[in-house]
């Protein structure tokens, strides 16, 4: 290495250190592209290593590194959970909008995105090193933990409806399949624990940033754990309070009475009744307290007519009512037209297309049967399953999802001849 006496004495002419020459030719963009500055920039690494393991300054550069990166995971995770964010729920004014929104993915995609450095973090933390590698994981290489869960996962692919349909649109290996699954499981709880840690952190910097647990109380509560329990829960920052519960239940409770309240006045909607029962343990035993602790109650559900329904459409109720067997204050006994499972065969009868030569049924029939062979049948016809057409819908109902509002569970037995409905 040449003597850098000449450079020092270059140093000493300007009056300028080495410091203040190396922050002068980072901070002014007229030497953004000066070969020393391109040079400096891409040896970083071996600037810092060697300034990190100098005996004299390792201490103090370090607690200035550590300095630099902690003000840099706080700015980060001061954005998601400042008052502009969507992570605040007010106990008060929940409502069930807010509630059913509530996506655990989205909300770690969303951390994810807005603080990459806190994540990356954690990430290494916890030895998430992805979905292909946890693939090439085995069962021997996992925690006895993780080995449980496998075990699950396994126990639910046996029953897998989802499975069963991909069955019908595509080859897999079931080998293959419950791998992927175990992956994904191992990448679930991987990313569940890094939510969750966020979100105690974020909780802790402002209280009202409290979404995952005031969903995690209100699992809590309906999954009837001790109060002692969640109020622990909401010392370590994972739970809301029981208080804070009470106060969701109410503002949810109201706004179930109102949409019931607005449901049964519009006139379109349907009444469910059902009994249940339930046992009503005391865990402090007295000698004035029965000993029948079983309940029998029922509930009660109001959804919505959908599919267009109108008041016009419900005009033929009274017509219907009027001939009903049940009504007892009929003017003339009517008696109805009986019908059995095999009068629905009856439906359709004819094609859909005149050129066709098979009705409706056997149409049907063909094409389960065609999707059967190519699908569990020889390994010859599987080449064939991509070229069976769908077949030709005859009256198609749209699919709609139906909100259903619950009504307050009545103290009526329906097993007794006073109580049954």
């Amino acid at each position: 290495m040449p003597p850098l006496d000449v450079v020092f004495e270059a140093l000493d002419q300007c009056q300028i250190s080495v410091a203040g020459f190396i922050t002068i030719l980072l901070a002014r963009q007229e030497y953004n592209n000066h070969c020393f500055v391109v040079n400096l920039l891409k040896r970083s690494n071996e600037v810092i290593d060697a300034i990190l393991w100098h005996l004299g300054n390792h201490s103090q550069f370090s607690q200035q590194s550590f300095d630099v990166v902690e003000n840099t995971y706080l700015q980060e995770l001061h954005c998601p959970a400042s008052e502009g964010s969507r992570w605040h729920f007010r106990a008060s004014s929940m409502s069930t909008k807010q509630l059913e929104s509530f996506s655990l993915s989205e909300m770690a995609h969303e951390m994810e995105a807005g603080t990459p450095k806190w994540w990356r973090l954690l990430r290494t933390l916890l030895s998430d090193k992805g979905m292909t590698d946890m693939a090439r994981t085995t069962i021997d290489d996992t925690p006895e933990v993780e080995g449980d869960v496998d075990d699950y996962w396994d126990e639910v692919d046996e029953i897998d409806l989802e499975g069963m349909i991909n069955g019908l649109t595509r080859e897999w290996d079931s080998h293959s399949v419950r791998k992927d699954r175990r992956a994904e499981c191992h990448s679930a709880i991987k990313m569940m624990k890094k939510t969750i840690i966020t979100s105690i952190l974020m909780h802790g910097w402002n209280q009202k940033s409290n979404a995952l647990q005031s969903l995690l109380g209100l699992f809590l509560q309906s999954a009837h754990m001790p109060y002692k329990v969640i109020d622990t829960l909401a010392h370590l920052g994972i739970s809301v309070s029981a208080d804070t519960i009470n106060l969701a239940v109410q503002s949810l409770s109201k706004e179930s009475h109102t949409s019931l309240q607005h449901l049964g006045r519009s006139l379109l909607a349907s009444y469910a009744y059902d009994n249940f029962d339930v046992d009503l343990k005391s865990h402090v035993l007295t000698v004035e307290q029965s000993n029948e602790s079983l309940k029998h109650l029922t509930s009660g559900l109001m959804f919505l007519l959908i599919h267009r329904v109108s008041l016009d459409d419900l005009k033929c109720t009274e017509e219907l009512w009027r001939k009903s067997a049940l009504n007892m204050e009929a003017d003339k006994p009517y008696s109805p037209l009986r019908l059995a499972w095999w009068d629905l065969l009856k439906l359709h009868p004819k094609q859909v297309d005149p050129n066709m030569t098979l009705s409706c049924h056997d149409q049907f029939n063909y094409w389960v049967f065609l999707v059967d062979l190519c699908t569990y049948g020889p390994e010859y016809f599987h080449q064939f399953k991509s070229m069976i057409q769908e077949p030709q819908p005859i009256e198609k109902i749209p699919v709609v999802k139906t909100p259903i509002y619950v009504a307050h569970t009545m103290d009526i037995n329906n097993s007794t001849v006073s109580g049954n409905i």
